[in-house]
């Protein structure tokens, strides 16, 4: 069957037994002259990203449905391992003629990503997310980790909240609201190595996160500065910041680290010495937590095995123990001092023999060595 080709589509399916130049670009059986207008959608794509920092691009390139299923019937006609499919010749013209008219390299992973939208005729260019990588230190009992939206109007501003639209200030509206103005970027997302209750402090060397900035006009900024900003605004402090990769996110939301707790231990009697030496005579002591009563309705039911490695007295009192406990990754410490109701086994209250609960709570720690070994794609 005879088919008629614009230069393009003819020079990836030369060898099609029955090939025609077409007498114009919109008589191409695959294409209908669409691949005519790649110079005209790259233009229009690199004027976009002319305001913004960028210095590496990659090409992404999308075209209609029924442009992949003519060139599939083609292939139907012809050897196979000597054609060449669309997309793929498209994103070559386009990265040598980007690379060419900007002076800015390819790299798989750029910071740019110009797109080639046949489907749409349209050129753009959008910003790679950019990733901030830091441990962030929480000193207040009122703060959650992530957006929360208000229990009462479901995140549309009311009475109840104050019209603040959240149940609780976040650490990730904080971050947002200091580093997506600085970069640019149309919005900022938190992803933490696990996370702490709200009326719990994390304190120490902080915990383990990376922010991702969406599409930043900006790719640099002085991350000191905005350390400096976060601690002047919130009861938080943002440290050891700098440039992470993509894959950071998946290998620190991932990580499991053991932790450090400090606990207020409280008692419906008096605490005694023997007391406090038949809870240590057990350490380390291995626990089985079923999923805690508090948190049913957002995990598993599950029994977990868990280590807890150390306990140490801080403060003793017949009032109240201050015990610093170093534990295994997802412990969860205040039903290992309650017990909830029989699901965490042994605990405080079963080893002492009565009721103890957990007063206040702080995480003190993370076994995060790991993390100072990430490195970006520039490092």
């Amino acid at each position: 069957m005879e088919r008629m080709f614009c230069p393009y589509c003819q020079e990836r399916h030369s060898s099609h037994p029955h090939a025609k130049r077409a007498a114009s670009p919109q008589d191409c059986f695959i294409c209908h002259g669409l691949m005519n207008q790649l110079v005209k959608l790259a233009d229009e794509a690199l004027g976009k990203a002319a305001g913004k920092q960028w210095g590496s691009f990659f090409v992404q390139t999308t075209f209609p449905r029924e442009v992949l299923l003519r060139e599939e019937a083609v292939f139907d006609e012809e050897p196979l391992d000597e054609a060449m499919a669309i997309k793929n010749q498209c994103n070559r013209i386009a990265v040598e003629y980007v690379a060419r008219s900007s002076g800015k390299p390819f790299h798989p992973q750029g910071d740019m990503s110009i797109v080639l939208d046949f489907a749409h005729m349209a050129g753009k260019a959008n910003p790679a997310n950019l990733y901030v990588f830091g441990h962030y230190l929480k000193k207040t009992r009122t703060y959650c980790q992530h957006d929360w939206a208000c229990s009462a109007c479901r995140g549309r501003g009311c009475r109840v909240c104050d019209y603040h639209k959240q149940n609780y200030p976040s650490i990730e509206g904080a971050l947002r609201g200091v580093f997506a103005p600085a970069f640019g970027a149309s919005d900022a997302h938190l992803h933490a190595s696990g996370r702490e209750d709200v009326d719990v402090m994390h304190l120490g060397s902080g915990r383990p996160f990376v922010l991702e900035l969406v599409h930043p006009a900006k790719r640099t900024a002085d991350l000191a500065a905005l350390a400096a900003q976060v601690a002047t605004l919130h009861p938080l402090e943002v440290l050891g910041l700098r440039y992470g990769a993509p894959f950071w996110v998946e290998t620190v939301c991932n990580s499991h680290f053991d932790k450090h707790y400090r606990a207020w231990v409280t008692a419906e009697r008096p605490l005694s010495a023997s007391d406090l030496d038949k809870l240590l005579s057990r350490v380390p002591v291995f626990i089985n937590q079923q999923t805690p009563i508090r948190v049913m309705g957002r995990r598993s039911d599950l029994v977990r095995p868990r280590r807890v490695y150390e306990i140490k007295p801080v403060s003793i009192s017949p009032n109240e123990w201050v015990l610093d406990i170093f534990a295994e990754a997802g412990t969860y410490i205040k039903e290992f001092v309650h017990g909830d109701q029989g699901r965490t086994v042994p605990s405080i209250s079963g080893i002492t023999g009565f009721p103890c609960q957990c007063r206040q709570l702080d995480v003190m720690g993370v076994e995060d060595l790991y993390t100072r070994t990430l490195r970006g794609k520039n490092e």
